[in-house]
């Protein structure tokens, strides 16, 4: 295939999305963006992902586009994989142990099942690469930083790009000023002025910011260091107590899933009532945290699984900005399936409800690298 393709060609791109467990996949067509097919395949834990069954369904593809969660400092926009780039993106595993072990399966797994087919890492980090130094360097020393690349990076940037570009499309004008808020299994809000990123919840890895599923969230670095140096944790201790056993899952003692911590709660259960409170708490910290890095509102987007489908998270995480001018119809919001305003009128900052769509943010890259 010629590499020189064009703006307007016509493709088969397959994005690829392998996840700790799951492997998600789409096969668009560009520059339509039309959807021809998709999955979300299981992965046994460890087990390389198999891109047989997918390819068997997708026929004939053009192009693969790989999500990369972190993209280092190395890594600032979409690239083509090369032996270079394969080289660099292995290296990665230090920064980010959870998820890019899963996307170099990918892959790998990719190339072998296509060879010459021209492969891209997208990257969720790249969408934040506008952040200014203020905001993306860490108050530590600063040989530290200089010495190991510390800073913060933002991540759920695929997804921000892409409700970026829905949002003003639904509303049918221009939207200077944003909140965007990716909320799923893993939580982010960021602030978007003119298109760009200009302050986002998570840093360094994806455990900052709100309180998540299993992820603490933000917590006081002394707590940390307590816990290593007086209550005997380990290190591995650690990582998996705030990575794995912490957020809703952690205070609720009942699960991890939104829906089943709330079905708790209006039981009467105390501790899924309270890991609906501090869920809702730190959202609004951080939706504060957010407003005070832009300088006016025109829009706030909800996104990711529950950002999409929990009417009562919208309603809450909005309760107390009626001063701001942001107000829900509770008739749309309840009925609301992507993409759709739930705003009570347009005089004010919107609120709308946007589908997660990674795959089209990474189809457009594809189509800009290649042509």
């Amino acid at each position: 295939m010629n590499a020189n393709i064009g703006q307007n060609a016509r493709m088969r791109v397959l994005t690829v999305n392998a996840g700790s467990s799951s492997l998600k996949w789409s096969l668009i067509e560009t520059p339509s963006l039309k959807l021809l097919a998709s999955g979300n395949e299981q992965l046994p834990p460890k087990q390389e992902p198999n891109l047989g069954p997918i390819l068997a369904r997708a026929g004939k593809v053009d192009a693969v586009a790989h999500r990369v969660v972190h993209g280092g400092s190395a890594f600032r926009e979409t690239v083509k994989i090369d032996s270079k780039v394969r080289s660099a993106l292995d290296a990665l595993r230090a920064i980010d142990p959870l998820h890019a072990p899963r996307a170099l399966q990918g892959i790998d797994a990719a190339m072998r099942a296509l060879p010459g087919v021209p492969e891209l890492a997208c990257f969720d980090t790249a969408f934040h690469a506008t952040l200014s130094e203020a905001v993306s360097t860490y108050a530590i020393p600063h040989v530290w930083s200089e010495k190991w690349g510390l800073r913060r990076f933002g991540f759920h940037g695929l997804s921000v790009a892409h409700a970026v570009r829905r949002a003003p499309e639904l509303v049918g004008k221009s939207l200077e000023r944003m909140v965007v808020l990716h909320l799923g299994s893993g939580c982010s809000l960021t602030a978007v002025q003119g298109g760009k990123s200009v302050d986002t919840t998570m840093g360094y890895t994806p455990l900052e910011g709100l309180v998540m599923a299993t992820r603490s969230g933000t917590i006081d670095p002394g707590l940390m260091l307590h816990l290593l140096r007086e209550r005997g944790l380990t290190v591995d201790a650690l990582d998996r107590g705030l990575e794995h056993e912490s957020g809703l899952l952690g205070v609720s003692g009942v699960s991890a899933d939104l829906r089943e911590v709330l079905a708790a709660a209006d039981s009467g259960n105390a501790r899924g009532r309270l890991a609906y409170d501090v869920f809702i708490v730190s959202l609004r910290r951080c939706l504060g945290q957010m407003l005070a890095s832009l300088d006016g509102l025109d829009a706030l987007v909800f996104t990711g699984g529950i950002g999409e489908h929990s009417a009562r998270v919208r309603r809450d995480a909005v309760a107390k900005l009626g001063w701001l001018g942001v107000r829900l119809d509770d008739a749309r919001n309840q009925a609301a399936k992507p993409d759709v305003d739930v705003s009570l009128n347009a005089s004010g900052p919107r609120a709308l409800v946007i589908e997660a769509r990674e795959d089209l943010t990474m189809a457009r890259d594809v189509v800009a690298v290649l042509g």
